[in-house]
């Protein structure tokens, strides 16, 4: 329990047990839960069979099992041999067993580590029999066409392989450790830089967005390789999978099957230490300048760098750092093995190291870091055997930052490596100047947007708000969507949401002349319409070239009286426990468009328990959808955030609805919120 990656190694090895009895034994093996006093229950109908069976008599241990698959909570159980928790298999909401775990005296079962370490290999136990009883027919087929599954998680470089796919690859599944540069150390030397290209091409079709010119499905791959099995016979091998994105867009996994693609070949002429055909690190290095000449900001060249670069390298962590008033701060890094992280402070300390360089820094054993001549490895103490590749990012003169990559186990560099590294770290460093330059001016317009919107919303009585802006996900995202709360003479308050057409300064200056026209026409008492009918006319007569949506509405706290008119902006929503839906107003065209244009004022109601919800297009407009099928889409995900809650909370809801990192957003956005109180 106390080792994290002996844990996941166990884990591993129960996921590709064939019984129960195969899946005992992986949990008892080497040191693992205590062999006389762990125990499995499995599910055969409504009848629950003990893996090794229960002992004559009466056995706490098996009521225990029924009661906890019956309630699906965890028992501690104190037997003639010792206290043991029982922890019920649960898969899909679904229980299909029990796990049993014999304990020290006075150990804790509900400490962090310990319970934690027991759920996760009853979990395993709980996916392995689901497996098993689901997939006969599957494993039938798969051992038929002598095809194997993987799956390759990249954030933490795991790699599962069922017997089937260690047969491909010539690995023992006793000792195959699970880790994505045990594959590469198995590729033909002249296949690595192959493999590493297509991967880099396959990741980064993955990533790109939906309208971008990419047809059929990105993630979809097939590749096929050469591997060198222990004997030194050559394996032709073809590998079809998919990558898949996680909530954030972000490549997450690989999955698929692999299988042998012909007989043994003879081991090829070229043995490890001979070099790749060059144009297959060309390939590679187009494939990384082509994604890094798509990144904008600063986030986006990490993105490339640790879910396109890594990956496709077989490196274990990477690290991308750039220089800040003569300090390197670390904008983007893989996750970094708790074993390993000792060795951060060391890295930042090589990183800064060689910021100053003009060549990068190869380090190729760290067990040997003395003849490097890099400052602060020599106190860690013992060193793991690693390499490490460190690219100078800017020049002597001119440090823009550095970036490490690296590799588990020793690693000589040849020639090629060196030069492909070395032109990597020439792109890297105009990308990422290109990217600073992009975000400080991203940063001051941002700062004018900010500077156009309401410091704070003004306290009124009977009534509460709150607001929300977000710039865009993508590109010059920002510059022409407000939001504002006016008190009126007469105790109302105007509500104001709107959009100026555009991303960019003179959108923001747009803004703002709207902004301080329509302060100016409220304060006249207009309604809605007329008030709408005249702002229109003035940014006609500006003659911006720019158009703009709005929705102005008035409410009186006292009595909930709503009236409100539209200018080309999408409906307001009424939020109410269990339902929501749009307050209809009825709308005339953009402003600045028609000068001669109308604009009805709606009359409506605002009752006690409701939320008016007012947003600008940005919050749910997406490229793959139409804007009315996205707004239905908010409207039931508010309904299904809300069920149960009763009052809904102001903060809460425009927090649930902005604070999510939306990859898919391509637009600024203002919200309003606004509810009576008594």
């Amino acid at each position: 329990m106390a080792d994290p990656s002996d844990l996941m190694r166990r884990a591993a090895r129960v996921l590709r047990a064939r019984d129960p009895l195969e899946m005992l034994g992986a949990l008892t093996a080497d040191g693992g839960l205590p062999a006389g006093r762990t125990r499995l229950w499995v599910g055969r109908g409504p009848a629950l069979e003990p893996f090794p069976p229960a002992p004559p008599g009466d056995d706490p241990l098996d009521a225990a099992a029924r009661e906890v698959v019956r309630t699906g909570g965890p028992r501690l159980v104190d037997t003639a041999r010792g206290p043991a928790l029982v922890l019920p298999l649960t898969v899909e909401d679904q229980r299909c067993g029990a796990l049993a775990a014999g304990l020290e005296e006075g150990e804790d079962p509900y400490a962090g580590a310990v319970f934690e370490g027991l759920a996760l290999l009853a979990e395993s136990c709980a996916l392995g029999l689901w497996n098993q009883a689901r997939t006969g027919p599957l494993t039938a087929a798969m051992d038929a066409a002598a095809a194997g599954i993987f799956a390759w998680d990249f954030s933490a470089d795991n790699v599962f392989w069922d017997e089937r796919t260690c047969a491909v690859y010539g690995v023992d599944p006793k000792v195959f450790d699970g880790r994505g540069d045990t594959f590469f150390a198995l590729l033909h030397p002249e296949d690595v830089p192959v493999l590493q290209a297509a991967i880099a091409q396959v990741t980064e079709a993955a990533l790109t967005p939906p309208g971008a010119g990419v047809t059929g499905d990105p993630g979809r791959y097939r590749l096929q390789y050469r591997v060198v099995h222990p004997d030194g016979s050559v394996h032709h091998v073809t590998e079809c999978g998919r990558v898949v994105l996680d909530d954030q867009g972000r490549p997450a996994r690989a999955l698929g099957v692999v299988y042998e693609a012909g007989a043994d070949l003879p081991a090829a002429g070229r043995g490890p230490g001979a070099e790749a055909d060059p144009s297959s690190r060309n390939s590679l290095l187009f494939t990384l300048t082509r994604a890094l000449s798509k990144a904008v900001t600063v986030e986006d060249v990490t993105r490339v760098m640790t879910d396109v670069a890594r990956p496709a390298l077989g490196a274990e962590n990477l690290l991308l750092g750039i220089m800040e008033s003569g300090h390197l701060e670390i904008v983007g890094e893989s996750r970094i093995a708790p074993a390993l992280e000792h060795l951060r402070v060391p890295a930042l300390d090589v990183m800064a190291f060689a910021a100053t360089r003009e060549e990068p820094l190869f380090i190729e054993d760290l067990t040997r870091h003395a003849e490097h001549g890099v400052p602060g490895l020599a106190l860690v103490g013992e060193l793991p055997s690693r390499s490490w590749v460190v690219l100078s990012l800017g020049s002597a003169d001119h440090a823009t930052g550095a970036c490490l990559i690296s590799f588990a186990g020793p690693r000589l560099f040849d020639a090629a490596e060196r030069t492909f590294f070395t032109a990597v770290a020439v792109i890297l460093t105009q990308t990422l100047e290109r990217a600073r330059l992009f975000d400080t001016q991203h940063q001051r317009a941002t700062d004018l947007q900010q500077a156009m919107l309401p410091r704070r919303l003004p306290v009124l009585p009977s009534l509460n708000a709150q607001s929300r802006y977000l710039p865009g996900t993508r590109g010059m995202r920002i510059g022409g969507d407000w939001y504002d709360v006016l008190p009126l003479d007469d105790g109302t308050a105007a509500l104001v949401i709107g959009d100026v057409q555009g991303h960019d300064a003179h959108a923001s200056a747009v803004m703002g002349q709207l902004r301080v026209a329509l302060r100016a026409c409220a304060e006249s008492g207009l309604a809605p319409g007329a008030l709408l009918g005249k702002v229109n006319r003035v940014l006609c007569d500006l003659d911006t070239d720019r158009f703009a949506t709005c929705a102005y509405l008035v409410l009186s706290p006292v009595d909930g009286v709503l009236r409100g008119a539209r200018a080309g902006h999408p409906q307001p929503l009424r939020v109410r426990p269990e339902t929501i839906t749009e307050v209809e107003l009825a709308g005339g065209p953009p402003l600045g468009v028609d000068p001669s244009a109308r604009y009805p004022t709606t009359v409506s109601a605002l009752g006690p328990l409701d939320t008016l919800l007012l947003f600008t297009d940005g919050l749910v407009e997406r490229r793959d959808a139409d804007i009315d099928v996205s707004v239905r889409r908010m409207m039931d995900g508010i309904l299904d955030w809300s069920r149960g809650a009763g009052d809904i909370d102001l903060t809460a809801l425009t927090d649930f609805l902005t604070l999510r990192d939306d990859p898919g957003r391509i637009d600024d956005v203002a919200l309003l919120a606004v509810r009576r109180t008594p």
